[in-house]
């Protein structure tokens, strides 16, 4: 029963390399909003592609315009980048590259009808597309169906060995699985394509922490943490492992280091009550009170978890 705790508490420390993903703190009517905010943006810069703000422009190719989206992409402007996507698209309809592309700026703003579109435009040309692939699979990882995401990935490598991110995806598909021994090579083949990418340590790590191998997943995951020495994810998956070694004070300094010391607490205790070490949870969720008050309410209805807890099992 508690591995099977363990497994499903797990794989929300697994991440998707490069993807737009939205905080889990943000409500999902806010994500609704912007989602349809954004449509209706799309629409009025479709309406008004040929009107002042192109005019601004200096007369580009089409190529000139991809090129131009492809700097604004890079730079996070997604917004930019989209409109010179469409304009290189009205030059040339034909060029599904770009299409791919608008695709996939659908994809990292989470439209995904709108990038799944895209991508079926795409391979309606060029069933061989490996990127489009990639895209389609990224859309249906994204609505959790995970067997035509897993044929899709599949596609994409089997036509370009070089798409790293296919590999994480599998990576992850088949943690969720528990086919670990192909989880392992997946990661594996990623970071043989990105070395230098921490979260793909990350999710070997997880996946050797899911599968029990501790050892191993410490070593990947202090790899992660030392490539990217400021991603919170990482450092709280590495606290997290530190735990279960036994190792609690290094797993404080951990979790300190990606927050503060009342959030240390706070994971120590999240620790503990998994656990079903109540009177360990209970004093560190009083700790985390303590050192920062405005963090009373979410772990005092934690530590009031603990307590019942505690009470039913001395019954």
């Amino acid at each position: 029963m508690r591995s099977s705790v363990y497994f499903r508490f797990l794989l929300i420390f697994l991440a998707v390399a490069l993807m737009g993903c939205a905080s889990r703190n943000t409500p999902q009517t806010q994500l609704i909003r912007q989602a349809s905010e954004y449509r209706q943006m799309i629409d009025r810069q479709k309406a008004s592609a040929d009107e002042e703000a192109f005019k601004k422009v200096p007369p580009l190719t089409a190529e000139g315009y991809e090129k131009l989206g492809d700097q604004y992409f890079l730079q996070g402007k997604a917004d930019i980048a989209f409109k010179n996507y469409y304009e290189a698209l009205r030059l040339e309809p034909g060029q599904i590259r770009v299409r791919y592309k608008i695709g996939r700026l659908f994809l990292e703003k989470g439209l995904l009808e709108e990038a799944e579109k895209e991508f079926r435009g795409v391979l309606e040309k060029n069933p061989d597309y490996a990127l489009a692939h990639e895209g389609l699979g990224r859309v249906y990882f994204g609505r959790q169906k995970l067997s035509e995401a897993e044929k899709e990935f599949a596609r994409a490598i089997q036509l370009d060995s070089s798409l790293w991110q296919a590999y994480n995806f599998l990576g992850i598909i088949y943690d969720r699985q528990r086919e670990f021994k192909n989880a392992f090579f997946n990661y594996q083949k990623a970071i043989t394509l990105q070395p230098n990418v921490g979260i793909l340590y990350n999710n070997l790590g997880m996946s050797l922490f899911l599968k029990g191998e501790y050892e191993a997943s410490l070593e990947a995951l202090i790899e992660g943490a030392k490539l990217d020495p400021n991603n919170k994810r990482i450092l709280n998956n590495l606290g997290l492992l530190l735990c279960k070694m036994g190792r609690f004070q290094e797993a404080f300094e951990t979790f300190k280091s990606s927050g503060n010391e009342a959030s240390a607490y706070y994971n120590l205790g999240c620790f503990y009550l998994m656990e079903k070490k109540y009177k360990e949870a209970i004093q560190s969720y009083q700790k985390a009170i303590d050192a920062k008050p405005e963090f009373y309410v979410e772990a005092y209805e934690k530590m009031n978890k603990a307590k019942a807890a505690l009470a039913t099992s001395a019954l």
